[in-house]
């Protein structure tokens, strides 16, 4: 048995001679005990699975002439000629050829059919006797044939089957760590990181100190009380926002939305600052829930809690909390709203807007809800 598998790597670069039926199946069983033997060590015993995907590729490479050799010498033995060989051989573009055929005429359901038929013509071919002479077994080979095959069969599958249940027990390890994290970032919404930022030449900038407001806000942000926002007559800030020119902000790892005004970005603070209001925006994708990312603004105050939905983006449920803002250099007091949510492939955003006054601060909110988008 041993000797067969080696002629099959001996004479890997030979077209022309012929291979029996049974060398070319024991060579495919073999090939299969080994994938699932670096399956199986890879994974349970260096739990790795890039590590099974590099030796699975690498053996994949060593065997493609060897195989492609067989192969031939395998239709060779069945007794068919070079053109028949070549048309076999040239039968996958054909096969490819039929599935967009099938896909053109909306008839993607009969592809599996085709391919099924396609790979039981396959094996025909391959099976079928030699046109030649056969090699006449004993029953005592036989039965030594099948044992083994048997055997190596029984252990590819035993491989194959605990390396599966290893990994499913890891993807589902991995999915109760992901939904605890989650839980805790929902229990962790609320508390607050303190941070302020301050006007200065007409630009904006974060610090990181403390008042005793901000640190009672921060206890009690846990059970911030349900409040739905309450739509507002338009103010002098509101009309005059309103008439300024339309603009996109914004990144490609963040996401683009729409605002009004001439906007600029700080390039250590990485806010977007529009000074003819003195309005500031920050827009962040790390964060851990409400006041736990990274550059996060204290609340003077926090009025309520409310849900809001992206049109543009598979209407996420974004959470929104609303409050004022004490600007430490002037003392006076600002509408500012936390965004946060979870975009549909788990990453996070983060929105901080700070605004002269609650009715302008609500339509930056409502344009942002109905124009942000991704790329």
């Amino acid at each position: 048995m041993l000797r067969r598998y080696l002629r099959y790597w001996r004479e890997a670069f030979d077209f022309h001679s012929g291979a029996y039926r049974f060398d070319f199946w024991w060579v495919q069983i073999v090939n299969t005990f080994i994938f699932a033997s670096i399956l199986f060590v890879s994974i349970n015993f260096f739990n790795s699975w890039p590590l099974a995907t590099k030796l699975s590729g690498t053996f994949s490479i060593l065997i493609t002439i060897p195989n492609l050799s067989l192969f031939i010498r395998r239709l060779r033995d069945t007794g068919f000629p070079v053109q028949t060989i070549m048309f076999v051989l040239m039968s996958p573009s054909l096969l490819g050829v039929s599935f967009g055929i099938l896909v053109s005429v909306r008839l993607v359901i009969l592809a599996p059919i085709a391919f099924l038929i396609y790979f039981g013509w396959i094996i025909y071919l391959v099976s079928r006797r030699s046109a030649y002479w056969t090699p006449i077994l004993s029953k005592k080979q036989k039965s030594f044939y099948a044992a083994v095959i048997s055997v190596v069969m029984i252990l590819t599958v035993c491989f194959q089957v605990t390396a599966l249940k290893h990994v499913t027990h890891e993807f589902r390890a991995a999915a109760q760590k992901y939904i605890q994290e989650q839980h805790q970032v929902n229990e962790n919404r609320g508390t607050s990181v303190s941070s302020s930022y301050s006007v200065k030449n007409g630009s904006m900038s974060s610090s990181a100190q403390e008042t005793d407001d901000n640190l009672s806000d921060a206890s009690s942000a846990s059970s911030i009380p349900e409040k739905e926002v309450t739509e507002l007559p338009d103010d002098s800030e509101t009309t005059a926002y309103k008439g300024l020119t339309e603009d996109t902000i914004g990144d490609a790892e963040f996401g683009f939305f729409k605002v009004h005004g001439i906007w600029e970005q700080d390039a250590a603070s990485l806010q977007w600052l529009q000074s003819q209001q003195n309005i500031m925006i920050l827009t962040s994708t790390q964060g851990q829930g409400f006041g736990v990312d990274v550059a996060s603004f204290s609340f003077k105050k926090i009025t309520g809690q409310s849900y809001l939905l992206l049109d543009q983006v598979n209407n996420v449920q974004v959470s929104r909390i609303d409050g004022t803002y004490q600007d430490t250099t002037s003392d006076s007091i600002k509408a500012m709203t936390y965004l946060e949510w979870h975009m549909p492939d788990g990453h996070i955003r983060v929105v901080y807007l700070i605004a002269p006054s609650r009715a302008l601060l609500n339509l930056i909110v409502k344009t942002f809800s109905e124009s942000f988008r991704v790329g």
